[in-house]
């Protein structure tokens, strides 16, 4: 009796064609066992004391590049868009706790290009849509929200995709000294078990969301 009352309304905006994003992010599926195992996987891998302090060093290397990165531009006289800088500096932070690797660089135009899909995903899920208080003008997306949704989660599903699929070719490979210990493989190890819940789009989303979630705070 009380599951339809625990469970979330999905605005229209994620009934995005192809990617299904409300039926495999933990902050959208309904109460339910696979639920459960999703948060508690990202208690437990994800937003844990232990990653945090394993990350001091890399933290102090990260705002140590973005002094340096200033420092440079200073000295040859150029401007310095912080707001920018400083992006590039928590997203390379976060993907290399994820990842271990930068996904962007100063010099290049990934981290604004990262930023807008983040924000406008969180943009168009939060505004007032009219198809979700008319479910038949779902048919025809009058405020072309699912049109724009599509395209935000077709860069970011092609971003992530590179990454898990080289992932998974350095993880196939003989040289152990590929194995980065870092949130991915922990999450592709736990996926290849046997009787395992978790399938590639539940990793996908996970990191999608984790990242959004440290991204926006």
């Amino acid at each position: 009796m009380t599951k339809p009352f625990s469970s979330r309304t999905v605005p229209d905006a994620l009934h995005v064609q192809h990617y299904n994003f409300h039926k495999t992010s933990m902050v959208w599926l309904p109460a339910s066992t696979h639920w459960k195992f999703l948060r508690k996987l990202a208690a437990t891998q994800m937003f844990t004391s232990k990653r945090l302090d394993a990350s001091q060093a890399l933290r102090g290397k990260k705002v140590q590049e973005l002094l340096e990165y200033v420092h440079e531009n200073c000295n040859s006289g150029q401007a310095v868009d912080i707001g920018k800088s400083v992006f590039t500096t928590v997203l390379n932070l976060i993907s290399n706790i994820f990842f271990s690797l930068d996904i962007a660089s100063y010099n290049s135009d990934l981290s604004q290009e990262f930023s807008d899909l983040v924000l406008g995903v969180m943009e168009h899920v939060g505004k007032p849509n009219i198809a979700d208080y008319f479910p038949l003008l779902r048919l025809v997306d009058p405020q072309g929200v699912r049109r724009k949704m599509n395209n935000y989660f077709k860069r970011l599903n092609h971003i992530f995709d590179g990454i898990i699929s080289e992932r998974n070719r350095l993880r196939s490979s003989s040289v152990a000294s590929k194995a980065c210990h870092d949130v991915l493989d922990a999450l592709l190890i736990l996926a290849e078990e046997n009787n395992t819940e978790l399938s590639f789009a539940d990793i996908q989303a996970l990191l999608r969301v984790s990242i959004e979630i440290r991204l926006s705070n």
